[in-house]
């Protein structure tokens, strides 16, 4: 934008730096920061009309409510599927965060279905001792 009185150019910064993000989540495990990080950054790469501060923002504040294994799970799916080439932006991933919250006794019980639990762990004391005598 240029000053219609002195003619100088103006940029305003219409978007967030990386260090502007970090800071937002200040108090946040590092896991958490380079997951929503690197999430923002493809996004905004993908989408020009997601690269808004108040979007940003948005985003940011309503996913750090979430915990990490929530928004993993959330943000592989996004981006499995490929959702962000399709024009899906930051409200479109947060619906898909809030939707896996609500379900998430559902499906880890089904992934405990699927995959199984690893086997217990029994200690051996060196004895091999007959208990059908």
């Amino acid at each position: 934008m240029k000053c219609p009185n002195c003619g100088q150019v103006i940029n305003f910064n219409k978007t967030y730096s990386d260090y502007e993000i970090t800071a937002m989540m200040n108090g946040k495990s590092k896991n958490i920061k380079d997951l929503l990080k690197d999430t923002i950054r493809k996004i905004r790469n993908s989408l020009p009309s997601n690269d808004n501060k108040n979007i940003i923002s948005n985003f940011i504040v309503n996913a750090i409510m979430y915990d990490y294994k929530i928004l993993d799970m959330a943000i592989t799916n996004y981006m499995k599927n490929a959702y962000l080439y399709q024009g899906k932006g930051f409200k479109y991933l947060l619906k898909i965060i809030d939707t896996f919250d609500k379900d998430r006794d559902k499906i880890f019980e089904y992934e405990k279905k699927r995959y199984g639990t690893s086997p217990p762990v029994v200690i051996w004391d060196g004895t091999m001792e007959e208990t059908n005598a």
